[in-house]
């Protein structure tokens, strides 16, 4: 059985779910628009310099938006096992106010810093 979520947990669920699906539609489409920008035929160097300049933005943009994606199916999954607010790395309970503000926050703030003064 899944654990009882608060009403809380229910809001940032949704949230997440919704990201989610914004995130895979950003993907799908800019799969699409590479699709074009690769049978796009080149008139001459400016257009080819600027179409690089736009696949590499699309693959900028998708591998951060795929790295957003699996730290929200994480996330989710963590709401589903019920271990979602504690912190992966001291197992304490990751405040309200940084959930809410970073959804899928897996670290409180202190492990958080010092991960980043690693």
């Amino acid at each position: 059985a899944l654990p009882k979520l608060g009403p809380e947990t229910l809001k940032i669920k949704e949230r997440l779910l919704g990201k989610r699906s914004e995130l895979l539609n950003l993907i799908q489409s800019s799969k699409s628009l590479e699709r074009d920008v690769g049978d796009l035929t080149f008139s001459n160097e400016i257009d080819l310099a600027s179409s690089l300049e736009g696949r590499e933005m699309i693959f900028q943009l998708t591998s951060r938006d795929r790295n957003e994606l699996r730290l929200i199916e994480d996330a989710l999954f963590r709401i589903n096992e019920g271990t979602y607010g504690a912190c992966e790395s001291c197992e304490k309970k990751i405040s309200l106010k940084r959930l809410q503000t970073l959804p899928f926050a897996a670290l409180c703030i202190d492990c958080q810093e010092e991960a980043e003064n690693l």
